[in-house]
């Protein structure tokens, strides 16, 4: 008798636990999180994201050449001061100049991190479920459309002393003076801004990347962001 009750309860407690996975449909519903593992699925998916991005741009021939040239600092926005001074025999000096800024971009993984990783621990988020079931990039997109200027502005310092060591500023200022000599006309253009805004778009742009990966492939989940599943 005591046997029966033992494989009647197993029973009954499989029928409850079964139960309770499944909606009225009869279909499986999705496991519940808290609040707080939503949050720290959210935080793991970005700091892995930067990590991966950082691998792959801040390092030799990262923002240089990494998937064709995308992310090359290449200064088309001054393309026709670089076309004056190249018909002079001064193409030496943009070669330098796009040279020496991906050098210095490529230089920035510490700073990167820091940043980048400061910005993430300060991230509010209102609607977590909004970007849990987001689409692929989700949560990076709202990660950059709300700590934009604090990325920008934490990078600017460090990239205004790495300009001086990569010789940034020197090179720029010669194209400047020697654009001057042939048309006898100054040349204003943001150096300082356009690397700052080179270096975070293309460090978004990848962790977009690895956020889809997240999202899609197994191989790039720990069990934390298994919520990210699509």
């Amino acid at each position: 008798m005591m046997k029966k009750i033992k494989i009647f309860a197993v029973a009954l407690l499989s029928i409850l636990v079964l139960g309770s996975c499944s909606d009225e449909s009869g279909q499986y519903a999705e496991p519940l999180y808290t609040n707080s593992q939503k949050s720290n699925a959210i935080l793991i998916c970005l700091k892995s994201s930067l990590d991966t991005s950082i691998a792959k741009l801040c390092n030799a021939d990262g923002f240089s050449s990494y998937k064709d040239e995308l992310y090359k600092l290449d200064y088309k926005n001054i393309q026709p001061m670089m076309d004056t001074l190249a018909t002079h025999n001064l193409g030496y000096l943009n070669d330098s100049l796009i040279r020496h800024s991906n050098r210095l971009a490529e230089s920035c993984g510490s700073v990167v991190k820091t940043t980048f990783g400061s910005a993430i621990d300060n991230l509010v988020v209102y609607d977590l479920d909004k970007l849990i079931k987001g689409n692929s990039s989700a949560i990076t997109d709202y990660f950059a459309s709300m700590q934009s200027g604090t990325l920008r502005e934490g990078l600017s310092s460090q990239v205004a002393i790495r300009m001086g060591l990569f010789k940034v500023s020197e090179t720029w200022e010669a194209m400047q003076a020697q654009y001057y000599d042939i048309v006898r006309k100054p040349y204003s253009f943001d150096v300082q801004g356009y690397i700052i805004e080179k270096i975070v778009n293309g460090i978004v742009e990848e962790m977009r990347c690895e956020e889809y990966l997240i999202r899609t492939d197994s191989t790039h989940r720990v069990a934390a962001v298994e919520m990210l599943a699509q």
